[in-house]
């Protein structure tokens, strides 16, 4: 790269994926899943999400790649194991993509009184623009995201304020905690898991950070208390805007908050601004982590080299490769089904953290940080991804089986094309073979 970013504008990127996905999305249909309980729900995620980015922290100061959580598993765990992962997170960073897209769409018709078509052909051409900008180049992202996401905070401390002013802070609106049963709390965790999930695209930029092996932590580790914070008092406050009982799986929640409880149109109109904002940069994110994986599986061989396409600092094939599928995937049901359907991979990958950690440190490998409370912070990790897995649903976690098959065969063909190469014969003394040992790591 002609410049590195700074770890401010890692953090930028990192909290513009974090805050748009979750809040100006995902908030109401957590509401509508466990009433006043979804605030357990993502105090619940919430201590996941930490587990997790310590162990992300750790990884990315001792693992330098572009690869995030794919290289992680590769270095770790081998060739086989890496490409499953990277896979896995390639996908789900296009249909994560998409659900943020569809809250794009459902905040600008917010405006409008228009037919729900609408809003996935807005939703595509929004994220046909994030592809567009991320195909210029990572500088032009971290511009523009770390002006972006001042607003998007700035949009959410105004709400919280309304809420206090507006809401109506009676014992009737936070009970009963579980109106649901608990079931539907850990239901609802596996939903708002997908807010959590912007952190691990800051480890994806390791190499484009300066001093990269420790700015990268203090990145990850900021991004998600300030993340953390907001998302508790907005919650909070929508449920004293409004009863639970009247939220439902709606990609434009915090409007419906608003226009419920009579506060200003002004204010409205300002959050459905800020919210067309923060799920535009959520969108470039996720794309930019998405690339960023393919870009490392192809520079790492389990991957077609075209998908590279590298120009300056833009891998702009695996750019537009991670376009189309968000917009492919706009077609595979509502918000919530989107999300779940992307949450598989993500939890999937996130649970394996800890165990690399293990693995690091069993190698003794070195770097700039280091995880607390070592191994009781990993197997909590282990164990909460498991939970939280388990209540994804039956859709979900089929859709992820699928993906696991269709990627499967993707290895194996790549793998046995790769073995036909004449140059392979010849390279054989230098070159690892698909399923060889785990390669360098920072010591």
């Amino acid at each position: 790269m002609e410049k590195k970013l700074s770890k401010w504008e890692a953090s930028a990127i990192g909290l513009g994926n974090i805050i748009g996905a979750g809040i100006f999305v995902l908030a109401g249909t957590t509401i509508y899943d466990a009433g006043p309980g979804a605030l357990i729900a993502f105090a619940i995620t919430a201590v996941l999400a930490l587990t997790i980015a310590l162990n992300s922290a750790e990884l990315s100061s001792k693992i330098i790649t572009h690869g995030g959580l794919y290289s992680f598993a590769k270095e770790t765990m081998g060739d086989s194991a890496g490409f499953m992962v990277g896979w896995l997170r390639s996908i789900s960073y296009s249909i994560a993509a998409s659900a943020v897209a569809l809250g794009f769409g459902a905040y600008l018709l917010s405006f409008f009184s228009l037919p729900y078509y609408f809003v996935i052909i807005a939703a595509a051409g929004m994220i046909a623009f994030a592809t567009f900008l991320n195909y210029v180049g990572i500088s032009a992202v971290a511009r523009v995201e770390k002006y972006l996401v001042i607003l998007t905070v700035a949009g959410l401390v105004l709400f919280i304020i309304v809420s206090i002013l507006y809401g109506k802070w009676e014992v009737s609106r936070f009970t009963p905690l579980a109106p649901m049963g608990f079931e539907s709390i850990i239901v609802a965790a596996s939903l708002s898991f997908f807010a959590y999930s912007g952190f691990n695209t800051i480890a994806t930029l390791t190499p484009e950070v300066k001093n990269g092996s420790k700015n990268v932590p203090f990145a990850i580790i900021f991004a998600l208390v300030v993340s953390t914070v907001l998302y508790i008092l907005v919650v909070t406050g929508m449920l004293a805007l409004m009863p639970w009982q009247n939220y439902s799986i709606s990609a434009d929640p915090l409007t419906n908050a608003l226009h419920f409880s009579n506060a200003p149109v002004f204010v409205g109109y300002a959050i459905a601004v800020v919210a067309i904002i923060a799920t535009f940069t959520v969108t470039v994110s996720l794309i930019v982590a998405g690339s960023r994986t393919l870009l490392q599986m192809s520079e790492d061989k389990v991957l077609p080299e075209w998908i590279q396409g590298r120009h300056k600092d833009s891998p702009r094939k695996a750019v537009i490769l991670i376009g189309a599928l968000a917009i492919v995937a706009l077609f595979l049901g509502n918000v919530q089904i989107i999300a779940l359907a992307s949450n598989f991979g993500v939890i999937f990958s996130y649970a394996l953290t800890g165990l690399f950690v293990v693995i690091l440190r069993h190698r003794k490998v070195k770097g700039e940080f280091s995880s607390p409370l070592y191994p009781y912070v990993q197997i909590v990790s282990v164990l909460l991804s498991l939970l939280i897995m388990y209540a994804l649903g039956v859709r979900a976690i089929y859709l992820g089986f699928i993906t696991i098959i269709v990627g499967m065969m993707i290895y194996y063909f790549e793998k046995e094309a790769r073995a036909k190469k004449p140059e392979h014969i010849n390279q054989s003394s230098n070159t690892k073979n698909m399923d060889s040992n785990p390669g360098k790591v920072q010591n």
